[in-house]
């Protein structure tokens, strides 16, 4: 049986949680699911210092609530691809969360596969969202494609 984990083995995720037992859960399941979990740290700071000593940009990196470490990450490297995940699903927090250019937001709690699910879609230059927020993000990059009709 093909359980794609081929396809997955050499895409690298960096986890970015401040709480060590939360950020155990998706670091398993990444890994189980065949993924490289490249490093996991508890703040900006530290995941900037082992993107510097690494050889290579993770090809996802999973931020856990925290905003200013998104920001952080994304103006040193914008062309890393953040997937960011909240609870927080009011328009004002993930529209301000999509100006920083994440690729990808999850609401925590929602399916635990769709974890999975964001970083194969990022891992493959896609952007995911959430169901609960999906439309607005549809709202936000319709709103400012610079098109004027």
């Amino acid at each position: 049986m093909d359980t794609g984990k081929e396809n997955k083995s050499k895409v690298c995720v960096a986890v970015i949680d401040s709480h060590a037992q939360l950020r155990e859960m998706p670091v398993k399941q990444l890994e189980s699911s065949g993924y490289i979990v490249q490093f996991q740290v508890d703040n900006g700071k530290k995941a900037l210092e082992k993107i510097k000593e690494g050889v290579k940009l993770p090809d996802v990196c999973l931020i856990e609530e925290d905003f200013a470490t998104a920001k952080l990450l994304l103006e040193k490297h914008p062309d890393l691809k953040v997937l960011f995940s909240s609870t927080n699903d009011n328009e004002e927090s993930v529209t301000d969360m999509l100006k920083t250019g994440v690729s990808g937001y999850i609401l925590k709690f929602a399916d635990p596969d769709e974890m999975l699910t964001a970083v194969k879609a990022l891992s493959e230059n896609k952007k995911y969202f959430s169901v609960g927020i999906s439309r607005i993000a549809t709202e936000y990059f319709h709103g400012n494609t610079g098109e004027h009709y």
